[in-house]
């Protein structure tokens, strides 16, 4: 044995000596405009021999083949082949100007730019990183024109952004092309991400109809190399964005007064400092009491989060793999901090090569959050925070004794997100996925290749209430001592505890054809899917009330005296063919068509298959004789295309008629049977819902890469969308009728995008700005349309013309004209036209003056014209920014919208009072006009006086242009400082780089929002009542980020 071991050794021994001798080492540079260029892919050309560019640009290889030729090549810049020939050899990289040779990931595939016929907008990783966020939706915010992102607050676990491609609505999201969650990915793991803004989204059919996003998680090293790791961890504070400056508790006591509220006993209090309450609150609170902010009680200043990923990627001669670990923590802004979420991801990318023609890849990604809360309804607290009276105390003396705050529905927010007091709530979601698949390269026919794969994603989330009931109490030390001096007041909720568990599977096998072949000047690429999925979905929930202990929080130690369970069960099915063809000419003349067939078992089988085919067309106008050798042109690109696409988003088995188990129950025969009632008529014949949509773009690079330009002009048509048929019935027909396939809506507009970059000395820039616009229209719409025949036909014209939506603009808010508000009794008496349908009695000082509109000297639904638009955006536009010098790089993000109204309250708006609100704000309270001792108005301002309780008097509370604003903002979204390590400090400490950044988010915001601004969010345009901002929903968070990037 230790001979043959010693031989075994000594054949080595020789023939690794002649390798080694016949081995050639290259060293080199790699540079781009002076400047070193690192991650530069050089590979032995014909081998899977290959390493990268260092921090430096620098790099060492050797060849396999000493008369081999080494290919340099990096994204964004034009791939070079260069003879092995010298030691050294250095190369200066040029850019690609037009990026054509730019791999763009599309629908079960990919394509260079240059070839590109659809609409199709990219972001690449290194794009990704520049952005201090924990979360991929904000990611997205300004880069790709057409995709508008509204961040609608900044609540943990629920912080994404509301994405929109063209206003269409939420788009279908793909990762690795699985249907998933853009918002629980680590934005540490993607490679790249690809917008499928027109008919390129055909090829997903039936999910496809508002534009679909294409992710694409890194993999390993393209040539074989060592493993490179790499760790980024970011530590952010985040405040919040706005914060309303409430009155205090005197000027409480003056809009009080004002109000006619002042007869009560306690008023005297109010005004008074020098008397009991407030000698009372100071012995409390130890300081001059001056009033509750009940907001800057709930909220902190500042919050910390955290981030942190690591990750390896390389490839050995058959197996490349990817390996990520990442960890996110985020505390809410609520001081009391019972509110927290964390985040865990884990993905494993792996790619082996068996031989030549046959190749493998396994994916597997975990992920796992949990929230931890105290239990509370999210909505509920900001009711009551809005509501809490200045001259309250929100924490008495003895915390244990829960507060209130003095409103009509007086219940504690402070106390709302305290686990101590209301309890506990623990959401917990873990979703595995994996993916395996198979391909082979046909050896008979070149450019053929077959591909299996099967994808398996489970998602399981547990949820658990522990709702505690609490008492709410008042304090007057003149009571007693201790305990004595709080008299209750009212309980909060009941005890209760709450379990469910919501299963979710889904598998999804897939078989793929593609063939690729050129010649001559032709080049061909087609490609087959059949593929099938199936979802089980499996919900189960128990609650009981009255636990024995809260030490031991569980069902069966809970009262049987009420209890509840429910369980779910369902399953659907899809199953799809498609089909695709590309060809060019010259690579001049471009030319791509789509079908698919998609059938659901959400359908009868009348209605089943939806078939959705599309076409486009290319025309790279630069590549022509008359233009090729433009000094002014280098890339000119005409596009057009069509497509028919589909949306299933309906529930399953509407077809057939169902039944309602009420709660109740009857007796028969001595018996208790529960209640059972058809749930109306059910319709074979409904099916998929379609949208045909249209695009014409066109594509340009100017002056050597100095200016580019990307423009599309679209149209949608969506039609068989389900509504109930608007028809009168008899009463004892005894059923409702079902949905049919009836309205229709439409929607137009263009995308626009502009890059421009440059030198100027040693700085190097960009700028690319991008604007986009959407509006729609109800082409048919399911309604009732008066006649206009008999004696009401003039009027049910004119009610015809404003209200019925067929034809109209989908953006309209109909209201009253205002010219200001009544300032005097007198003003009131003469005013010559009727406003509240008698005789103007009912006015009083600082109602509004309506205008009429049709000179009939009577306000009425006649009288409403538009006088405001949509929530959503029409208008959308951002500009990236960047500059580089030397080892330093600043980037930064602007990003706004205008085209859409935000309406300000309404009998609860922040000009009104009742005696319960903090929150007449201070803006209001310092622009509200004041009343004489005669009643009119004795200073003048934008606001009417305060109003008595309930509000706006009722002729005031119909909608009306006073409270709206037709919204516009622009906000620097992010802002990022980073600075390289230089590369002999990192190489001393036996890294490969470092670097470090300073980052910021939603820093400053320019709006047009006057006495509102500042106190409401204009990202934020819905909330309770239709009151937008940080006093109705979560507010946005501004962030200061540090950051650190390591290689090594």
């Amino acid at each position: 044995m230790k001979k043959l071991n010693f031989l075994n050794i000594l054949i080595v021994f020789v023939f690794g000596i002649g390798s080694l001798f016949s081995q050639k080492t290259i060293t080199g540079n790699v540079t781009a405009d002076g400047v070193p260029l690192p991650g530069v892919s050089i590979i032995e050309q014909g081998t899977v021999n290959g390493v990268n560019s260092d921090f430096d640009g620098n790099y060492t290889i050797t060849l396999i083949n000493e008369n081999s030729s080494l290919v340099f090549s990096f994204i964004g810049f034009i791939t070079q082949t260069v003879s092995a020939s010298s030691a050294n050899i250095d190369i200066v990289m040029v850019e690609d100007i037009a990026k054509l040779e730019e791999v763009v990931v599309t629908g079960y595939g990919s394509t260079t730019k240059k070839t590109l016929t659809g609409a199709i907008g990219t972001v690449s990783s290194e794009a990704l990183t520049l952005r201090p966020t924990q979360n991929t939706t904000e990611l997205l915010m300004g880069q790709i024109a057409g995709l508008s992102t509204r961040q609608s607050g900044s609540l943990p676990g629920n912080d994404w952004a509301n994405l929109s491609i063209r206003n269409f609505g939420s788009p279908m999201v793909l990762i690795d092309g699985v249907e998933s969650t853009l918002g629980q990915i680590d934005p540490n793991d993607i490679q790249s991400i690809s917008v499928l803004k027109d008919a390129a989204a055909t090829i997903y059919g039936a999910r496809a109809g508002n534009g679909v996003i294409l992710v694409t998680t890194k993999r390993g090293s393209d040539a074989a190399e060592g493993a490179k790791f790499s760790y980024h961890g970011t530590t952010t504070w985040s405040s919040l964005v706005t914060m309303p400056n409430t009155v205090n508790a005197h000027q409480f006591a003056e809009l009080m007064e004002e109000n006619g509220l002042g007869a009560e006993n306690e008023m005297p209090e109010y005004l008074d400092y020098d008397t009991t309450r407030k000698r009372v609150y100071n012995r409390i609170t130890g300081e001059d009491f001056d009033g509750v902010d009940w907001y800057r009680t709930i909220y902190k200043d500042w919050t910390p989060q955290k981030q942190h990923n690591l990750s390896a990627r390389g490839r050995s001669d058959k197996i490349g793999y990817f390996i990520s670990l990442g960890f996110t923590d985020t505390q809410s802004a609520f001081r009391d901090a019972d509110y927290t979420h964390n985040r865990y991801n884990i993905r494993s990318n792996l790619d082996a090569e068996f031989n030549d023609n046959l190749s493998a890849r396994l994916d597997i990604s975990y992920r796992q959050t949990t929230l931890d809360r105290a239990n509370f309804g999210i909505q509920e607290m900001y009711n009551r925070l809005g509501t809490g009276k200045p001259t309250n105390l929100p924490i008495f003396p003895n915390p244990d004794f829960a507060s209130q705050t003095g409103a009509a529905t007086p219940y504690s927010p402070v106390y709302m997100t305290r686990k101590s007091h209301s309890g506990t709530r623990l959401d917990r979601d873990n979703n595995l996925q994996a993916s395996i698949s198979l391909k082979y390269d046909v050896p008979f026919i070149d450019g053929l290749s077959a591909t299996a794969s099967l994808n398996m994603e489970t998602q399981t989330e547990w949820n658990k209430k522990v709702q505690k009931k609490f008492n709410m109490y008042t304090y007057n030390p003149l009571l007693g001592e201790g305990d004595a001096a709080y008299v209750f007041f009212g309980t909060y909720q009941r005890d209760m505890i709450t379990v469910d568990s919501d299963r979710d599977m889904e598998l999804l096998p897939k078989l793929t054809l593609n063939y690729e072949n050129s010649w001559d000047e032709h080049a061909l690429k087609a490609t087959f899917v059949a593929e099938s999925t199936t979802f089980e979905r499996d919900y189960l929930m128990g609650s009981r009330t009255d636990p024995l202990s809260f030490e031991a929080p569980y069902l069966n130690y809970s009262s049987e005296a009420e209890r509840n369970n429910a369980e779910i069960f369902s399953q659907s099915a899809r199953s799809s063919y498609v089909g695709r063809v590309n060809y060019d000419y010259k690579q001049k003349y471009l030319f791509e068509a789509t079908m698919r067939a998609d059938a659901t078992a959400r359908y009868a089988v009348e209605g089943r298959w939806g078939y959705f085919p599309s076409i486009s067309f290319g025309w790279r106008i630069s590549q022509e004789d008359f233009m090729k050798d433009s000094p002014t042109w280098n890339n000119l690109k005409l596009r057009a295309s069509y497509g028919l696409m589909g949306n299933d988003a309906v529930s399953n088995f509407d077809y057939l008629t169902g039944y309602n188990i009420s709660s109740g129950f009857y007796m028969f025969d001595g018996k208790p049977f529960p209640i059972i009632s058809s749930a109306g008529l059910a319709n074979r014949l409904v099916t998929w819902e379609t949208m045909k949509i249209a695009n014409i773009g066109i594509e340009g690079t100017l002056w050597n890469g100095g200016l580019g330009f990307e423009l599309d002009v679209f149209y949608r048509l969506r039609e068989d969308i389900l509504a109930i048929p608007d028809s009168d019935i008899p009463f004892h027909f005894g059923a409702s009728l079902p949905k049919t396939n009836l309205n229709s809506r439409d929607n137009r507009g263009f995308d626009l995008m502009l890059k421009h970059k440059g030198k100027i000395g040693n700085v190097s820039y960009n700028i690319n700005p991008m604007v986009s616009f959407s509006r729609g229209k109800y082409v048919s719409w399911e309604e009732n349309i008066l006649p206009t025949d008999g004696a009401d036909g003039a009027a049910n014209a004119t009610y015809n013309n404003r209200y019925v939506l067929t034809g109209n603009w989908d953006d309209r808010q109909w209201g009253y004209q205002t010219n200001g508000f009544f300032t005097s009794q007198s003003q009131i008496d003469n005013h010559p036209v009727d406003i509240d349908g008698a005789g103007n009695v009912t006015l009083i000082v600082g109602n509004l003056i309506k205008i009429d509109q049709n000179g009939d000297g009577l306000i009425d639904w006649k009288d409403q014209v538009v006088v405001g638009q949509g929530g959503m955006p029409k208008w959308n536009y951002s500009t990236n920014m960047g500059a580089k010098y030397k080892n330093w790089n600043l980037d930064m993000l602007w990003q706004g919208a205008t085209g859409y109204t935000i309406t300000f309250g309404g009998s609860a708006g922040p000009w009104s009072h009742s005696g319960h609100q903090t929150v007449s704000k201070s803006f209001a309270y310092e622009n509200r006009s004041i009343r004489g001792a005669n009643g009119d108005i004795e200073i003048l301002r934008a606001f009417p006086p305060t109003f008595t309780t309930g509000g706006m008097p009722q002729v005031d509370q119909g909608a009306s242009d006073f409270n709206k604003v037709d919204a516009m903002y622009l906000r620097l979204k992010t802002i990022s400082l980073s600075y390289n390590i230089p590369k002999n400090i990192v190489d001393k400490i036996g890294l490969t780089s470092i670097q470090l950044y300073l980052a910021g988010s939603n820093l400053l915001t320019i709006d047009n929002l006057g006495v509102y601004s500042g106190s409401y969010d204009p990202e934020i345009v819905s909330g309770v009542g239709g009151v937008g901002g940080v006093d109705r929903a979560y507010p946005n968070n501004k962030t200061l980020t540090t950051g650190i990037k390591i290689g090594f």
